[in-house]
């Protein structure tokens, strides 16, 4: 490899064999002392291009995706340059994680947990409001997160710490989706509760996993406002057309909110099942019988008929014909469901305001 000081411009030719590779090395130039660095790392590949002629010279000119601007791209070239811009993990999953790691070493004790929760004062705040709402049958027993860990269980702390880690997070104003500052936040919540219900009665071992990924099913449409709302003529002549967001989003976009969702999940490292779930809740019989799946797109039609943060094309999603006879359920299931969840949301939302 030849190498030149960019300080004296003395050239060097060192032997490839003896360099360092997938390492970054500095060394002193012989000639004027300066340091002379080489980064011997492995380079990332560059991004696709897409190419163009330029019509006052005939040449073809590459725009990296990366420069283009994002309403000219779609499909997989716009779903890449969102989930790129994605650089870390909002606060919502980095404590739950944390808690979950917690929780799960038989070592760590009350105070542990305690200590994690409290890393973040605004979560621990809504913690103990939480904690003493009518919803736990708590109310004003409980004056620290300690006392909080003690009385409510790991179980029960773990859903409680989801959920309010996730306000700030599902509270945002959706322009591109039509829906006002907390809708999505609701109807979130009544998804989780609901799904927890359901997995309460259905599938008890999976408690927390369908409380979870009820509370951010909805969470890939965060991502794909922006893009709605920068391309809100196609939105509207599509709506105008009679069809539901998701199919807006496909013919829009050229993907829909689960499809980005399931693969920020991957991202996340969640779990399998998780990302199943999120990527099939509209369509749970494409799961391959992932169980998970099929309460949370039941729990998300029970939501949307409760009239709980609704979208405005919540009557044109239809529940699955076969989600009932999956996880044995009736009729007057559902409404009972649809009941529960209508107090249980009313109880925390009071509570949290």
């Amino acid at each position: 490899m030849k190498v030149e000081c960019e300080n004296c411009s003395k050239s060097l030719e060192l032997p490839d064999d003896r360099l360092p590779t997938g390492k970054k090395v500095s060394f002193p130039c012989p000639g004027c002392k300066s340091k002379i660095t080489l980064d011997l790392r492995e380079k990332p590949e560059p991004e696709p291009a897409d190419t163009a002629p330029d019509e006052s010279t005939g040449k073809v000119v590459i725009t990296p995706i990366a420069e283009k601007s994002s309403g000219d791209l779609d499909g997989t070239d716009l779903k890449r340059k969102i989930l790129n811009s994605l650089k870390d993990l909002p606060p919502m999953p980095k404590i739950i994680y944390k808690a979950r790691e917690v929780m799960a070493n038989p070592m760590s004790g009350f105070k542990e947990i305690a200590e994690v929760i409290e890393t973040d004062q605004a979560i621990a705040a809504k913690v103990l409001q939480v904690s003493n709402s009518a919803y736990y049958g708590l109310s004003g027993m409980v004056s620290s997160i300690h006392q909080a860990t003690v009385v409510l269980g790991h179980k029960t702390l773990e859903q409680l710490i989801t959920m309010v880690s996730a306000t700030s997070l599902l509270g945002s104003h959706l322009k591109g989706y039509r829906m006002g500052s907390g809708t999505l936040w609701q109807h979130s919540l009544a998804v989780a509760l609901c799904s927890r219900l359901i997995a309460k009665d259905r599938a008890p071992a999976m408690e927390n996993d369908a409380f979870s990924v009820g509370l951010i099913h909805d969470a890939g449409k965060l991502a794909l406002d922006r893009y709605l709302l920068e391309r809100k003529a196609q939105v509207d002549q599509a709506l105008t057309a009679g069809v539901n967001f998701l199919e807006v989003e496909k013919q829009v976009l050229g993907f829909d909110h689960t499809e980005l969702a399931s693969e920020l999940c991957t991202k996340w490292k969640l779990p399998e099942n998780h990302v199943s779930a999120m990527r099939f809740h509209h369509d749970p019989g494409a799961s391959k019988g992932n169980q998970l799946a099929y309460i949370v797109h039941t729990a998300n039609h029970i939501a949307q008929q409760s009239g709980i943060g609704s979208s405005l094309d919540a009557t044109l999603y239809a529940l699955d014909p076969e989600a009932l006879a999956f996880l044995s359920l009736d009729e007057e299931d559902l409404a009972k469901y649809n009941d529960a969840t209508i107090e249980a949301v009313n109880q925390i939302t009071q509570s949290m305001a």
